[in-house]
């Protein structure tokens, strides 16, 4: 079947046309299989073929994978959680960016250690970046300073930034000594965020 073919089947919500959708999900070529969990992530029955979308984190092919990493950020499909969480270790860049942005909405805590690692030491920049952002969107009143005190060195002025908001959402006045440079960051968005944070802590106090 071609691949216009197979999307064609969106058009269609018989049961023939799960039927088929679940059949190409398992399909010999490995852009027919992309293309099937694809159509399945936007297919208005989709959901009833999950069980495809979990075998596609065995899949051989990255493109796959990878595919099935967007649906479970599109569908927040908490259930696949342990299924993405091994991506992190996949060896291609890309897919550990498709990982971390399915995480991102399905947020365990117990996530925190193994993405702040990747934001640490992961080789690729786009990686540590995405590493970042899911982190900033986890950001608790457990792991909030760790942030604060990572983002608040780091060269680039949003992760600066999200430092400052950090501070604010969670700081308290054992923090001001921390955030008081960023007042004189050379970004003038980080130096107006920072003078917020310091101004709703000290209101806290």
């Amino acid at each position: 079947m071609t691949h216009e073919a197979i999307r064609n089947l969106l058009a269609r919500d018989d049961d023939e046309a799960l039927g088929e959708l679940r059949t190409l999900s398992t399909a010999s070529d490995a852009f027919v299989r992309r293309t099937a969990i694809e159509v399945i992530g936007q297919h208005k029955r989709g959901h009833e073929l999950r069980t495809s979308i979990a075998a596609a984190f065995s899949d051989t092919s990255d493109y796959v994978r990878r595919t099935a990493c967007g649906i479970v950020e599109q569908w927040k499909l908490a259930e696949a959680h342990d299924l993405v969480l091994p991506l992190l270790r996949a060896p291609e860049a890309s897919t550990r960016e498709c990982a971390l942005r399915a995480l991102a909405e399905i947020w365990h805590e117990a996530d925190f250690h193994s993405i702040f690692n990747l934001y640490r030491r992961d080789p690729e920049i786009g990686v540590r970046k995405e590493a970042a952002w899911t982190l900033r969107r986890g950001a608790a009143a457990g792991n909030w300073r760790l942030l604060f005190d990572a983002f608040s060195r780091d060269e680039l002025p949003r992760h600066r930034l999200w430092a400052c908001e950090i501070a604010n959402t969670f700081g308290d006045p054992d923090v001001l000594p921390a955030l008081t440079p960023l007042l004189n960051d050379d970004d003038g968005h980080v130096r107006k965020s920072a003078a917020q944070a310091h101004q709703a802590i000290g209101a806290r106090i």
